[in-house]
């Protein structure tokens, strides 16, 4: 069938016959079903769901936590006041406590179930708070803008789907850009030269090596996204589409709350979005554990 044919095997690569762009997210208030998900995803698809109660629960929490830790000032406007070796501190210190939260999995998890996500079948990466500070004075590894990039050239998992939405009001100066030009058209980038395993031998002895790799070619802005969805929208994308952060050159810091999943199911059906110019050497399965009990992903349970 064509939807069968245009399935893909994690790690295959894919002809391209032309370009497919995006022109709008679709927007959904329904839960949507991993299988149903992953078909629009595979193809390009941006989804924006509204209207999820366990969504605005878990930044309720989130927006509690920011505010006690940048207490007495406000978190947007933190970075005026806090000069900016006490500013990473504390953004640092939130972001691995947020990471380490057990109610912020629960909440995501609930979350995620109300939206449609089997958390037996589905294994997430870490769950992510993301500060982007304006300018450049108060950034630091954790607290930087990230270059254009696909996750699937890190993850070699092309069936990865992408979750991100913002805890406060964004503009188009103070958000993330998709490239869907780039859906089927490939770019030069550095995922050939970048292994996992390098990086975390970097992290281990203070070594300097990249986070992740990226774009390094032209990049074909044609009808670029900047992503400008409320507070209370949540939106998924696949790995494989190329996005980065645009330079925040506003007056106030953009929070949003992040992660990755990935369905044994389409691991085990080979279903994911097209290897364009991937080249990474490796699969770090071990980012991901299921949603349900925290087992890690292997390939021989698919």
């Amino acid at each position: 069938s064509r939807r069968r044919s245009r399935g893909r095997h994690q790690g295959a690569r894919q002809s391209v016959r032309g370009k497919q762009r995006l022109i709008k997210p679709e927007r959904i208030v329904a839960a949507l079903d991993d299988a149903a998900r992953g078909d629009r995803i595979f193809h390009g698809a941006v989804i924006v769901q509204d209207s999820l109660a366990g969504l605005e629960t878990l930044l309720a929490h989130t927006d509690a936590m920011v505010r006690a830790a940048f207490a007495p000032h406000d978190p947007l406007r933190a970075h005026q006041a806090l000069d900016p070796e006490r500013y990473r501190d504390i953004a640092e210190t939130l972001i691995a406590a947020f990471q380490r939260g057990g109610e912020v999995r629960t909440l995501f998890r609930d979350m995620f179930i109300e939206a449609g996500v089997d958390p037996s079948r589905v294994y997430w990466d870490k769950l992510r708070l993301r500060i982007q500070p304006p300018g450049e004075t108060h950034m630091s590894r954790h607290l930087r803008n990230l270059p254009a990039h696909r996750d699937t050239w890190g993850s070699n998992l092309l069936a990865q789907i992408n979750w991100w939405a913002p805890l406060y009001p964004l503009t188009s100066a103070r958000t993330l850009v998709l490239y869907p030009a780039h859906w089927q058209a490939a770019i030069a980038n550095t995922s050939a030269a970048w292994d996992y395993e390098a990086l975390r031998q970097a992290h281990r002895t203070g070594a300097s090596y990249p986070l992740l790799p990226v774009a390094s070619g032209m990049i074909d802005r044609t009808d670029q996204w900047p992503v400008v969805i409320e507070p209370g929208a949540l939106m998924c994308f696949s790995g494989a589409h190329l996005h980065a952060s645009i330079p925040n050159t506003t007056d106030v810091a953009r929070f949003n709350i992040e992660t990755r999943t990935v369905s044994l199911d389409d691991l085990a059906a080979k279903r994911g979005a097209p290897d364009i110019d991937g080249g990474a050497p490796r699969r770090p399965l071990e980012w991901f554990t299921r949603m349900a009990d925290g087992a890690p992903l292997s390939l021989d349970k698919c």
